[in-house]
């Protein structure tokens, strides 16, 4: 299965939003408003839109529909699409997300940042 970051950041915060779990839902317009500076692109498997990649100063974050959820990421796929340094942090309510993180080898600081690389 191949699986590809493409530029199309419009298609990417409609689907990125979908695929939000959101602890405290904001309109799409916020959302949207929110992400203005950061790199918003669509994540593709197989040709299927399954999430979105937010990107910026070498932090990262991903949000995956639910039926990709725990399929998608290898640490291989993750060297491959983001290489070399990247930070990401877990939005409070989304705690399961450290011991995925930690399998994907990133490592929690006391800053409660994950960083890999």
């Amino acid at each position: 299965m191949a699986t590809v970051i493409v530029s199309d950041r419009q298609e990417a915060l409609r689907l990125g939003y979908e695929a939000t779990d959101w602890s405290n839902p904001i309109a799409f317009e916020d959302y949207e408003f929110s992400l203005k500076d950061w790199d918003v692109q669509l994540i593709q498997r197989d040709g299927e839109n399954i999430g979105a990649v937010y990107k910026k100063d070498g932090e990262v974050h991903v949000s995956i529909l639910p039926k990709w959820r725990k399929r998608w990421a290898t640490k291989g796929l993750i060297n491959e699409l983001f290489g070399g340094k990247v930070t990401t942090k877990v939005a409070p309510g989304h705690e399961y997300m450290h011991g995925i993180l930690a399998r994907l080898g990133f490592v929690l600081n006391e800053d409660q940042i994950f960083a890999k690389g």
